[in-house]
């Protein structure tokens, strides 16, 4: 099958997460300092409380509509050029993932806790050692993997303490936050055993950047979260439409990748 064509750049979907992301981080301030009654209980009615969830539909709809204007590409040289912002982000992210990993051991967890922060530090320097072979180009290949397991087990941990909440808005965005990183890692890891998909791996690293921005209004894991934000932010495939290569003879290439997406 075809590769779809790529009908947007990159300036839409850029905007719409990052002008997404600081309207969401100050919504969720506000809704924090007011939008809970005397007795410590959310007044889902709120203006902060419903701003925050429109706007949430509303960049996550606008996210899904151009992504999926975003090609289907499905080679690791298409989607992984080189870049000195990736590799700088990259390497940033990969440390403060190894801090927040190394914080939460130094707090004496339970041994699956532990077990989950250990397999968090070899993804810190995945993802490290990632950011250096995108300057060159190249991809982490199949150590890949070992970023969206850690995630899983990072989420699994996190939420057997937030779920003791009865408030599930008091947690839900940075549950979310944990989600769209895993799936997006997910994803960006399989472009190199030929399982990568394009679309998803933008809608889902672009979401995670808006939910972790979100989340970093607790000041709670920041270091975690900036980890994750960071990364996803630099580290996407490449965003820009594929050049139109002439062949010999007149006429124009046509990639033959197949469709994952």
């Amino acid at each position: 099958m075809r590769a779809q064509k790529q009908k947007f750049g990159p300036l839409p979907v850029l905007v719409i997460t990052l002008v997404g992301s600081i309207c969401g981080f100050l919504l969720r301030i506000l809704m924090l300092a007011h939008g809970y009654d005397e007795l410590g209980i959310q007044i889902t009615g709120s203006l902060p409380y419903v701003g925050l969830w429109i706007l949430t539909f509303l960049v996550l709809g606008a996210l899904g509509f151009f992504c999926y204007g975003m090609g289907t590409r499905a080679s690791v040289e298409d989607n992984w050029k080189p870049s000195p912002l990736a590799c700088a982000g990259g390497v940033v992210s990969g440390f403060l993932l190894v801090g927040a990993n190394v914080a939460a051991i130094m707090d004496h967890p339970s041994a699956f806790q532990a077990a989950a922060n250990y397999l968090g530090l070899i993804s810190g320097a995945v993802i490290a050692c990632g950011g250096v072979l995108r300057l060159k180009g190249k991809h982490y290949g199949p150590l890949g993997m070992v970023i969206p397991v850690s995630l899983a087990l990072w989420v699994v941990t996190h939420f057997t303490t937030w779920s003791i909440d009865p408030l599930l808005g008091d947690y839900c965005f940075q549950l979310l936050a944990c989600i769209f990183s895993m799936l997006a890692s997910m994803h960006l890891a399989g472009f190199p055993i030929g399982r990568g998909s394009r679309r998803l791996s933008l809608f889902y690293s672009l979401g995670a950047v808006y939910f972790c921005s979100i989340s970093l209004a607790h000041r709670e894991e920041l270091l975690f979260y900036l980890a994750m934000l960071l990364w996803l932010l630099t580290g996407l495939c490449d965003l820009h439409k594929p050049v139109r290569r002439r062949k010999l003879g007149g006429g124009f290439t046509q990639e033959e990748e197949q469709d994952h997406g």
